[in-house]
């Protein structure tokens, strides 16, 4: 990991330039962190749009101000080929963007006070397919996910989006006249609309509740629920709202900000309200790493079965690396 550049900024923060090497390729990410932060700071990952870059994003969504103030630091991944891949229509970037994402938190890890309970990830466009792509492959080690003008791709048959063995809150901003990702079906590239990623996530959390809340006359408000779960889907609909994110200062007023929705949201939420087996690798959840977790990746393997915690090398497949993982785990 190489430091390149170090940026005091006035906002009492600072923010920093980190690469790591992966997949093949170097990897580039922006840091923004609180500087008063005095205890273990949360960590939303804010991905850019298609076309995007880290700066950009941040500038454009300025979730700084609303993150700092609750001592939350917020990162910003760069894509290479300036996209995520989420696979199907988004294609022109073939790199493992999900191991990427989580080789970045480990490393983020190392270098600041995270909280590793509180890791949240969100996007624009592109960037809010991804988030969804990580709630289906990374919900091991991110809390809760949300889109802004992201739809979500799951008809390609390498990401179905199998069972996590945990519920997913997650949050979406979309507006109706959206000309770039549609909000109402059909889609240009595939992707599962609004209404669809709602009917989706409404079956696989078992939300059977639902709540309407207007403002302005033109922004409603829908939360979909459980009355025995805390999981929430919540989709802000923009009536007249295109592809931007919604109360930026670069933007129209619609009477909210969706990055103060987005720290709000989030924060609601911990890991571990979800995952009650905190040490990665433990299947068996006997708090250690062994050959009985080892068994069970064989006899996964064997099955052609996928479980998202046996997927320790986050590759989206259970195979016989991360067997070669796990012994390496023991070793270590």
């Amino acid at each position: 990991m190489n430091k390149l550049i170090l940026i005091l900024t006035i906002s009492f923060s600072f923010s920093q330039w980190f690469n790591i090497y992966h997949g093949g390729v170097n990897r580039t990410y922006y840091v923004s962190y609180p500087d008063n932060a005095n205890q273990e700071t949360p960590l939303i990952i804010n991905m850019h749009g298609y076309g995007g870059n880290a700066i950009n994003q941040q500038i454009y969504s300025e979730m700084d101000q609303f993150a700092h103030s609750e001592n939350v630091a917020v990162v910003y991944p760069q894509g290479l080929n300036y996209s995520w891949n989420v696979f199907t229509y988004w294609d022109s970037n073939p790199y493992d963007d999900v191991g990427f994402v989580s080789a970045m938190i480990d490393d983020i890890s190392e270098n600041f006070n995270i909280d590793l309970d509180r890791v949240y990830a969100c996007g624009m466009s592109n960037g809010g397919y991804m988030s969804y792509r990580l709630a289906c492959d990374l919900s091991d080690k991110i809390a809760a996910f949300g889109s802004v003008t992201g739809n979500f791709m799951i008809n390609n048959s390498m990401n179905d989006c199998q069972d996590q063995n945990r519920d997913i809150p997650i949050i979406h901003f979309h507006g109706t006249q959206d000309d770039v990702v549609n909000y109402y079906p059909p889609s240009f590239d595939g992707a599962l609309t609004v209404e669809q990623s709602i009917q989706f996530w409404s079956d696989y959390n078992d939300l059977n509740q639902n709540s309407i809340e207007t403002i302005n006359n033109n922004v409603e408000i829908y939360r979909y629920y459980n009355e025995v779960s805390e999981v929430d889907f919540v989709h802000y609909k923009i009536y007249g709202g295109g592809h931007d994110w919604f109360g930026s200062s670069w933007v129209t007023d619609w009477g909210f900000n969706a990055s103060q929705e987005l720290v709000d949201f989030f924060l609601q939420y911990r890991l571990s309200d979800f995952i009650t087996s905190y040490l990665p690798g433990d299947l068996n959840e006997d708090n250690l790493i062994n050959i009985q977790d080892i068994i069970i990746v064989i006899n996964l393997i064997l099955d052609g079965e996928f479980d998202l915690v046996a997927d320790i090398n986050s590759d989206s497949t259970v195979d016989v690396l991360d067997v070669i993982q796990f012994v390496n785990l023991i070793l270590n």
